[in-house]
């Protein structure tokens, strides 16, 4: 019966009437394509596969390289040739094709030649047709597409606003702490937008208007903000730097100011939930002024439980007075990492390259063996596929925003630079884009505000402009959700609009 059924299935597919003696059978645009590439999966023995690197959340950056790699799981790529790839027609002019070759048995290297006119709205299909050297190996067609992000308005949130404390939820929402409004006051709001429906909903305010608070998340959802200041710009007495903590329940929608302030008031401080439900404080502001002595060099440990707070002992104390450090809880490791930093309010301060490691077990601190090529504050460190961690953005001596893109990898001790953004970026948000890219999103660059937006796509180790945001922005807050790249705020903007930066 096998062998009936086999042989009836030939004659199916060699019976088949082309038209054009030219064209090619395994065409997955024909009628006779189509159903030769069903009947000839029952046949062939050896399944082709042909993938790209790119995910459904990836930008497909191959349209700035003019290069697009294709993955064979069989040792084909010398069947496969120009004749048999083709762009789909609303990008044949934007995307042409120049060359295919194998780059190794199962590896094939697509060239582009790429209009710089091209405005990257429409998804782009590249259809792979059999080569009919094959031979027994199953592969009938190929249709490859890939879909371009774009920005538009997808809600509001309650007051026009920058500088805002913000955190992604669990369930994909947004909690707003705090900022600073167009006016230049700082405000006491909180609120949770949803990027689903484009609406924010009201909690309870802080008992303070405050800017600049550290934030983070317990291993419950219970959300802390600490510290802070209650004016925009320097403080002129101790009293404007904030001192209390407070916890938010987004279930409950209640805002409670915890009965423990902390031994110091900080401003520029980190803060980080711990896997035991406490947290721990690190460096800041803590009083009026502007050389070293104003800033602290400490640790403390807050018990939620007992509503104590500890200073760790000076074996945890950083090399120098710090603030504007960037940090990131390893739970498994029982540590945080701590990334640059400066040591006074001054432009000219003195910046950090360092890369810090507190051990919460033996709370003891070290700087680790390699340091970053550039010594700056306010970074932004993201781990990476494959080990490393970028470390991004920030500022460097004389106040101006750092270009570097760089990166750390623990395992081999080395750190990289990887290329230099298009400008500076001065109050730029930079957000994971998807799991290998990185978006920069607006910032100030030397005089102007920008509303720029810069892909840096750690694989191809190359940054591209991508496009531009509705409106230019600063001091502004760009966060990662399911929909795309939510961008909001700003203190200068008159607009509480809130932009999505994502596929449909």
């Amino acid at each position: 019966m096998r062998c009936s059924f086999s042989l009836l299935l030939t004659l199916l597919l060699f019976h088949c009437k082309i038209q054009n003696s030219s064209q090619n059978i395994f065409d997955p645009t024909t009628l006779a394509g189509s159903s030769v590439a069903v009947l000839s999966t029952l046949i062939f023995q050896d399944q082709v596969e042909i993938v790209s690197r790119y995910r459904p959340n990836d930008y497909p950056s191959f349209v700035k390289t003019e290069i697009l790699d294709l993955d064979l799981n069989q040792p084909l790529a010398a069947h496969f040739a120009k004749n048999h790839f083709r762009v789909s027609e609303n990008y044949k002019d934007d995307l042409v094709m120049r060359d295919v070759f194998p780059l190794s048995e199962s590896k094939i290297r697509l060239l582009f030649s790429v209009s710089s006119r091209s405005e990257w709205r429409e998804p782009i299909s590249i259809f792979i047709q059999r080569p009919e050297s094959l031979g027994n190996y199953s592969f009938s067609s190929k249709v490859l597409e890939f879909k371009f992000p774009y920005p538009r308005y997808i809600g509001s949130i309650s007051e026009a606003k920058g500088q805002i404390t913000t955190t992604s939820l669990s369930d994909g929402r947004i909690l707003l702490v705090g900022g600073v409004s167009i006016s230049g006051n700082t405000v006491s709001t909180v609120e949770i937008f949803n990027p689903e429906i484009g609406v924010s909903t009201l909690l309870p305010p802080l008992n303070q208007s405050l800017m600049g608070m550290a934030i983070c998340t317990d291993p419950v959802g219970n959300v802390y903000v600490s510290g802070g200041k209650i004016i925009r710009g320097d403080p002129t007495v101790d009293s404007q730097i904030n001192d209390r903590i407070y916890r938010i329940n987004v279930t409950n929608q209640t805002v409670i100011e915890l009965p423990v302030t902390m031994q110091r008031r900080r401003s520029g401080h980190t803060m980080v939930c711990l896997s035991n439900g406490d947290l721990l404080i690190s460096g800041g502001q803590f009083q009026v002024g502007t050389d070293p002595t104003a800033i602290s060099n400490d640790h403390e440990y807050i018990s939620i439980l007992n509503a104590t707070s500890t200073y760790l002992g000076p074996a945890a104390n950083f090399p120098m007075n710090t603030f504007f450090q960037f940090a990131e809880y390893d739970a498994n490791k029982q540590r945080i990492l701590f990334f640059g930093g400066k040591d006074r309010l001054l432009v000219y301060a003195a910046y950090s390259n360092l890369i810090n490691s507190l051990d919460l077990n033996s709370q003891t601190l070290s700087s680790l063996p390699a340091v970053m090529p550039t010594y700056r504050s306010n970074v932004t460190s993201i781990p990476m596929p494959g080990g490393d961690r970028l470390v991004l953005g920030g500022i460097t001596g004389s106040g101006v925003g750092s270009r570097s893109i760089e990166s750390w990898n623990e395992v081999s001790s080395i750190t990289k630079t990887h290329g230099f953004t298009s400008r500076i970026k001065n109050g730029s948000s930079i957000v994971t884009f998807s799991n290998s890219q990185i978006l920069y999103t607006g910032g100030v660059d030397t005089y102007y505000k920008s509303a720029i937006l810069e892909l840096y796509d750690h694989v191809e180790k190359q940054n591209f402009i991508v496009d531009t945001m509705m409106n230019a922005r600063s001091e502004h807050t760009a966060i990662r959700t399911s929909k795309g790249i939510v961008v909001f705020g700003d203190s200068a903007l008159a607009d509480t609009r809130v932009e999505l930066y994502g596929k449909d």
